[in-house]
């Protein structure tokens, strides 16, 4: 399904005056239906080869693709957009404080001109395990496992076909980060949706994951 061939990164030290190289000649593939690991240590690149992975930043070296195709500009940007959504450890950043979470669950519909209808946002919610009551509420007033369920009820809106995960449970307590990913787990074997899982928690990948990919000093190893 997804595919980043030969990445290679680097960015300029300010402090040293050099460039450090940050992933090197990095290959990773996401097969439908299948959830893969990515762990390592803090600087090992992981996070960067994500925000490669959703062209939020361009490699310096290497390309991706997306169902056999690389991912430009235009259309096939736009669908890729809509197909691959990215979780955050914090969604609280992702929620307009002004607005109350139906108006931000409905946000990334508009943008793509997607007509709405009660029985999806009641399906997304059911997925995730949360009320419609929840809606009219603001981000400030919902626990962090609540608005990070709604921030997957967002993303399954649009019909993902793959989600990236980022450190999805990191900032939540115990109890709810077993619930989390229950979730994860339920839609993921109903819906049959991809995931790109970042962790450095084991237990977490050896639960949710079919393989892993360990990082070390920008290398697959």
């Amino acid at each position: 399904m997804l595919k980043a061939l030969n990445i290679k990164k680097t960015f300029y030290d300010r402090q040293s005056g050099t460039h450090r190289t940050v992933l090197d000649n990095v290959s990773v593939q996401i097969a439908e239906q299948e959830v893969l690991g990515l762990m390592g240590t803090s600087g090992s690149g992981k996070s960067t080869l994500a925000r490669i992975v959703l062209k939020l930043i361009e490699a310096d070296e290497g390309k991706v693709l997306f169902e056999g195709q690389e991912i430009s500009t235009g259309k096939n940007l736009r669908n890729f957009r809509r197909h691959v959504q990215f979780v955050s450890q914090r969604p609280e950043n992702f929620f307009d404080p002004l607005f109350t979470l139906g108006q931000s669950l409905k946000e990334p519909l508009d943008i793509f001109g997607l007509k709405l209808s009660q029985e999806k946002i009641s399906e997304a919610l059911d997925s995730v395990q949360l009320h419609e009551g929840l809606l009219s509420r603001y981000p400030h007033q919902v626990s962090g496992g609540e608005i990070q369920r709604l921030s997957i009820a967002r993303a399954l809106l649009l019909e993902p076909k793959l989600l990236v995960l980022d450190e999805p449970t990191a900032m939540l307590d115990v109890s709810v980060q077993a619930q989390v990913l229950s979730v994860l787990k339920d839609i993921h074997q109903t819906k049959g949706i991809s995931y790109l899982l970042i962790s450095h928690d084991k237990d977490v990948v050896n639960y949710m994951c079919d393989r892993t990919i360990l990082l070390k000093n920008g290398r697959v190893v």
